[in-house]
């Protein structure tokens, strides 16, 4: 069983006021394409299908075009509701369209969904759960004792409500942030401050392949066969340097697996230049850059006066102009050190703790760290 993983296609997405709606559809005929050349049985979509719970009509015949591609060569196809969607609408005449083989999963229901694929090696379990909060779980959970708290009692209640037999193959498409993933701080993903949404990778332990959306940028988390796909197009400059690629996975008999990445050439490529105003309209660089998306640092000294206008008749697309010169650097460190002096002890050490293990000190932490914190500022002023 061949199987591309995708997701966060977010449809519809505007970055720096730029529509991304032709270069999505660019990039979704050559998913597409690429999909037929290798002759996948099977499309996972993890979520974020949309930038937006109301997604414009363009987005939506978008996505439509793409389906039918897919459904039209007998691709077995499976959408799930991201953080981004709107989990009813997404879902609007699912029981219809899994009869074409086309299964959208928008909202759990309080029951994992299943859907069983047969090849030569036998039944290859497909379980799709959209994004869920704690809130989404304990709405189906009576005993106020049995109530979860956290995400990852959300997902692991979530899971347990399907008899899995975990002797055969079962996949998992899930969209959720992970424990222990990384994360570009400039990066487009939505996080929650203090990490509460975190789920342990544990709760996906026994599949034979766990296909997760959410993140932005390709990776395994914890082990090989947890995995995000990341965005098919780079929607931040942090990403600039990123190849952006989708992930195919080969299923053979239990725990017989090969997983790739094919790589996607976008229609315009999203980077950032820098260099002094007057080498900015050199041909060279105008030939080389012009038709991309662009965040374009300029050196000088002093500013170009009506500079974004002047490049903007070479560079059409530049998204944001910024300077970097001792006047901008010189008002970084001033900036910092001002908001330095304003933050006590405690909070220099929380962020220091945040920035080294992703997540917040507990009360009981917190508290210890503040009583060392106080008894070497009286140790001080005695002496």
């Amino acid at each position: 069983m061949k199987i591309a993983h995708l997701s966060d296609l977010h449809l519809g997405k505007v970055v720096n006021n730029f529509s991304m709606l032709e270069d999505q559809r660019y990039m979704l005929d050559q998913i597409a394409d690429k999909m037929i050349k290798k002759e996948v049985d099977a499309v996972v979509i993890a979520g974020d299908v949309y930038d937006r719970p109301v997604p414009p009509a363009e987005a939506v015949r978008l996505l439509n075009d793409f389906l039918l591609k897919l459904i039209h060569v007998d691709m077995e196809v499976f959408v799930i509701a991201g953080n981004h969607d709107s989990g009813e609408r997404l879902a609007f005449a699912s029981e219809l369209l899994s009869e074409m083989r086309l299964h959208i999963i928008g909202t759990w229901n309080g029951k994992l969904s299943c859907t069983d694929l047969v090849d030569k090696y036998g039944v290859l379990h497909v379980y799709a759960l959209p994004f869920i909060r704690p809130s989404s779980v304990n709405r189906f959970i009576e005993e106020e004792d049995r109530k979860v708290r956290s995400y990852t009692e959300a997902v692991r209640y979530a899971l347990s409500t399907a008899e899995i037999d975990f002797r055969e193959r079962n996949v998992l498409i899930a969209h959720q942030f992970v424990t222990g993933v990384s994360v570009d701080p400039e990066g487009s993903e939505e996080l929650t401050v203090g990490g509460i949404d975190n789920v342990d990778g544990s709760v996906f332990d026994g599949f034979d392949y766990t296909a997760l959306g959410h993140i932005h940028r390709a990776q395994a988390v914890g082990r090989e066969t947890v995995r995000y796909a990341g965005t098919p197009l780079k929607y931040s400059f942090s990403e600039a340097k990123d190849n952006k690629t989708f992930t195919l996975i080969t299923l053979e008999d239990k725990q017989v697996y090969r997983i790739s990445t094919v790589s996607l050439n976008p229609l315009r490529d999203l980077e950032v230049i820098r260099g002094r105003f007057v080498d900015m309209l050199k041909l060279e660089n105008v030939n080389k850059h012009r038709e991309n998306y662009l965040r374009v640092i300029l050196e000088d000294e002093n500013d170009i006066p009506d500079a974004i206008t002047t490049l903007r008749t070479y560079y059409p697309k530049i998204m944001r102009l910024e300077y970097d010169n001792e006047s901008t650097r010189s008002d970084e460190v001033l900036v910092t050190a001002d908001e330095m002096e304003k933050k006590t002890p405690l909070d220099l050490f929380s962020e220091f703790f945040v920035s080294r293990n992703n997540r917040e000190m507990t009360e009981e932490q917190t508290a210890y760290v503040d009583g060392l914190i106080r008894e070497i500022w009286e140790e001080g002023e005695k002496e």
